[in-house]
This record gives structure tokens, sequence and C-alpha cells, in this order.
């Protein structure tokens, strides 16, 4: 008994000892929030004003000065001295990093261009694990071009003397790959051939690693997926056997709920239900309703997959918004169908569309009655970005076209069309990226909603001028909307510190009275902007003005998001 209480005495010391604040002294090359990151610590950032500095339990001293020299030795830095020193008050890593390893030589001996891939120069200091990463890049690019199977012998020899590294890359190709075999197991409630329909790999196709990451992201697009697996096995002959395997989601049904904040449409609250697989078979149907200061939406939807990469789907709705000038509120319906043959996706809808424009300031500028619209649209989408969240090269192009004739289903007799295209690249070790819309309205015989005519300004727009803002006005000054429009943005992005970026940027605009814009009266705006990385993407703060007249026209804008 008394062994015991001796026992739970020692652990529940351990349990309750009292930990102090560590930091560091002397370290030149590498920053505080490195070194904690290196000891598995957390530094808090600047709006993490309720956590506490990092502190450690000073019996851990030992273990933790031997991770920080393993982790000094890693990045070249085999001389460093590190010693602890401790007081009432905190734990201090005192660190005498000495000479680091340089690299004195690299040589690359390859069957495809694979020098960029190779991290080092002669005189960079030898980092362990970029020289890992070197090797993960090498062979990813050769699976990228179809060799399943390359031989790769990638050599670092360390004199810790000399201070010096040389460094040996030798790689082969070993022939090209075709896939084999394609395995698709099928779960309780989503059958085999929906499964094989989300892939795309084809059996006796070149081997290709993008393939596979175009699968997984089809995958992961349907939310009654949790869980997917696709393994790939070499066989004779260079032949890749693939095999696929998902788990259902346990939970398929979803609360959604949300609040956040625009520059563009105020506050904003989410609350929506969803059931992600419905009836088996990965159909998804839902309800939502968003709330923001300008637009209320109540909207129901339905997506079922179909087999060889089709899609059946409807959505129907109230929608209510405000205009400056006008007030707009609609109940809408639409029935389409999809092709999803990545990086093209197909849409094909029939929109029904019943509003009514009210509280409008001038009457003869926004007639108030009842519209009813039938429009067919076609939707042709091409995205070759890297990410969408946040991209860092690629290009993507969009581009959409409806209209309708009147009679009785449909009181307008018109076409509309927009276009849309982008390109970002990398640019002086950041990154430029560029972008294009065009917009064209014409209205034959009959009214539309006023909503329909195009409206300039705002984060997604020239972000000199405040949503909606720019453009012809009425005589209370409230925007009327143009029947077309082109705009360019060009943003150079930069990095400041850590997930803090920058931006500079350039919006111009030409809007016009008819279908095509008045391309001798513009709308130029430059400004700058932050960019804070988080999860969900980055959150953006800019500031622009009119470059013609600064001191008139000038906005500021916020959002979650690069804007493209």
């Amino acid at each position: 008994m008394q062994k015991k209480f001796f026992t739970l005495l020692f652990f529940s010391t351990l349990l309750f000892a009292e930990k102090l604040p560590l930091y560091f002294s002397g370290n030149q090359h590498f920053s505080e929030r490195e070194l904690y990151e290196a000891l598995y610590l957390h530094k808090p950032y600047f709006y993490e004003f309720y956590r506490d500095d990092p502190a450690i339990d000073p019996k851990t001293l030992t273990l933790l000065k031997q991770t920080l020299q393993d982790y000094y030795k890693s990045k070249g830095f085999f001389h460093a001295a590190i010693t602890p020193t401790q007081d009432a008050a905190r734990i201090v890593f005192v660190i005498e990093e000495g000479k680091p390893v340089l690299v004195a030589s690299v040589s690359n001996d390859s069957e495809l261009e694979t020098n960029d891939l190779i991290p080092f120069e002669e005189g960079a200091i030898f980092d362990a694990e970029k020289f890992t990463q070197s090797k993960e890049a090498i062979r990813f690019f050769y699976a990228e071009q179809n060799y399943c199977n390359p031989t790769l012998e990638a050599k670092a020899w360390i004199d810790i003397e000399l201070n010096k590294a040389f460094l040996s890359y030798t790689s082969r190709k070993n022939g090209s790959c075709k896939f084999g075999k394609i395995k698709v197991t099928p779960t309780q409630n989503i059958d085999a051939d929906i499964l094989q329909s989300l892939l795309y790999l084809e059996e006796g196709a070149p081997f290709s690693l993008k393939d596979i990451d175009t699968s997984y992201r089809s995958l992961y697009s349907y939310e009654g997926i949790s869980k997917a697996t696709i393994q790939t096995e070499v066989q004779a002959h260079n032949s890749v056997d693939v095999s696929l395997v998902v788990e259902e989601n346990e939970k398929p049904i979803r609360l959604e709920l949300g609040v956040g904040a625009s520059s563009d449409e105020g506050l904003m609250a989410l609350l929506g239900v969803k059931h992600r697989n419905f009836i088996n078979n990965l159909k998804t149907i839902g309800l939502s309703a968003r709330l923001t200061q300008i637009k209320q939406t109540l909207k129901t939807t339905y997506d079922m997959p179909l087999l060889d990469k089709n899609f059946f789907g409807a959505e129907a709705g109230y929608e209510n918004e405000k205009f400056e000038g006008f007030k707009e509120y609609r109940v809408f319906a639409t029935l389409y169908f999809k092709q999803k043959l990545l990086p093209h996706t197909f849409l094909e809808s029939l929109v029904f569309d019943s509003s009514k424009t009210y509280d409008a300031d001038v009457d003869a500028l926004f007639e108030q009655k009842y519209l009813f619209v039938v429009s067919p649209k076609l939707e042709w989408n091409y995205d070759m970005r890297d990410k969408l969240l946040e991209p860092t090269k690629g290009y993507f192009f969009n581009a959409q076209a409806m209209g309708s004739v009147k009679g009785e289903v449909s009181d307008a007799t018109y076409y509309k069309y927009m276009l849309e295209g982008g390109y970002i690249t990398p640019f002086l070790w950041n990154t430029l990226a560029c972008k294009a819309n065009l917009g064209s309205l014409n209205v034959y015989s009959g009214n539309i909603p006023a909503s329909y005519r195009f409206f300039a300004g705002g984060m997604q727009s020239n972000r000199a001028y405040g949503y909606r803002k720019l453009g012809p006005t009425d005589e209370s000054n409230n925007p009327l909307g143009s029947g077309s429009i082109l705009e360019a943005t060009a943003e150079y992005r930069f990095g400041i510190y850590k997930e803090v970026r920058g931006v500079l940027f350039s919006d111009n605009t030409f809007l016009g009275n008819h279908e095509i814009p008045d391309y001798d009266n513009g709308y130029f705006s430059a400004g700058v902007g932050l960019r804070y990385k988080t999860p969900i993407g980055p959150l953006a703060i800019d500031a622009g003005f009119d470059t013609q007249k600064p001191k008139e026209h000038y906005a500021f804008h916020f959002r979650i998001g690069e804007s493209f």
C-alpha cells in the first residue's frame, strides 16, 4: 500500500509540475517561430492575444535540447552548440550556431530535365529536408511523364571537418507505363459503376499521376464520401493496376451554419441542412437560407450522379435583393444536365425566372411589374489552376450564353453572354495574375428583370468604387446598370512575412449602354492590398483609387479568398 502511495505521488508531481516560459538566444539563421515549431510548440500569432507564450516542463530539457540539436544538423549546422539555462522565471536555450556545411558540388545525370527540381547551388547551405524533398520531386516528375518505375540514386557526402557537402543525382526512365486492370469496390450504399464514373482512369491509357489526382478531386467533391484510397501496383511490362476503396460518410445529414461579412454584401448569416447520400449513390438534396444586408435567399437543391461522368440536377427558391434605386424579388427554378470531363465541364440548363421590381426611385427606368422569363442556358468551363482557394499557377476560361424568345411562356426576346479568362504564373519569385471578362446583353422585344443588366464596382470588379456603384446613374445618382461590360485586372502577389502577403493591382473597366462597350470612356484604377492565409482561404483587404480622379473615387474592400 505504501509503495502504491509513493508511486501515485510521483506521477502526480510530474502531472502538476510547474512549466516555465521558453526563449532562445543567439539564433541567427532561424526565427524564433521556426525553433518553436521544431520543438512542436506553438508561438501565438498577434491575433491570438488570449494564448500564452510556449512553456515547458524543466524535466524535458534534455529531450528538447537533443531535438533542437538534431534540427540544426538537418539544416546543415553540424557544429551548433546548445546550452539550456534556467532560473525561477524562465528557460533560455543559448545557441552558438557555428559554421554551416556548404554545398561544394552538385551533379545531375538524368534522362529528363530535372535541374529545376534540385534546390541547391554551389555555396548554398546544405539542408537534409530539402535533399529528401528533391528526391521525392524527381520521382514525382518522372511519374507525371508516364514513367511509373524510375531508378533514382541520390547521395549526399558530408565532410564536417571541411564543412562541405557533395551531392549526386542519377535517374533513369525504365520505360513508359500504362494503366492496367481497374478494380472498384462498392460500398453498402454506393454502386461500383457510380464510383467508376467518378474516376478519370482508363485501362490501357498512359499512366498519369495527374489523372489520379483528378480522380481524387472528383471523388472528394461528393461529401457522401469520407475517405477514398486509390492504390497502384506496378506489374510486368510497366502495367499499373489500380484499386479504389471508399468509405461512406457515417453521418450523411449535415447541418450548415455560418456567419461572416464582406464589403460587398455586409453582414452574412447562413443556415442549411443537406443529405449527402440521399436514397443512395451519392444523390444530394439540400435546403439553405442565406441572409445578407442586400440579399436574402431561400433555396433547395438536388444533384444526382449518372454514368459516364454525367449528372442531373435541379434547384428552386426565392430571392429578394436590394439595389440602389430599386428592389427586386424573384421565384426561380433551374433544371440542368452536366458533364464533368475534367478539366472541361459542360452545363446545359433551363432557367425559369418569375420576378418583380419594386420600390423603384424612377418608375420609367425600372418598370414595376411582374415578369416571367424562360431561358435556355449553356456554359463551358475549362480550369487548369493548381488550386481553387489560393492558386499559384495555371489558367482558366468560362463561357456562358442564355436567351429567350417572347411568347406565351416568356416576356422577352433577348440574349446575354459572358466570357471570362485568367492566367496565373510565377513571376520574379512571386505571382502575377491576370483576368479579363466580357459581357453583352441585347433585348429585342419585351422586358427583362433589371438585375439582368451589368453592374460594376466592388471587390470582384473595379476596386476604386463601392459595390455596384460604377457606371451611369439616374438623377438621384443611383446606378442604372449597363448593357455591356469589359473588365481587365492584373495583380502582383508577393510575400511579406510567413502567412502575410501583399498585392499590387490594377482594375480597368469599360461599359456600354448597348451590346458593345464604349472603349473611348474607361475607368482605370490601381491599389494595394494585404492577404493573410487561413485554412479557408486568404483574408483579403484592398484599397483602390481611380487613377484619373484619386481624391474623388476610392474605396476599401475586404473578403475571404482570392478574387481568382
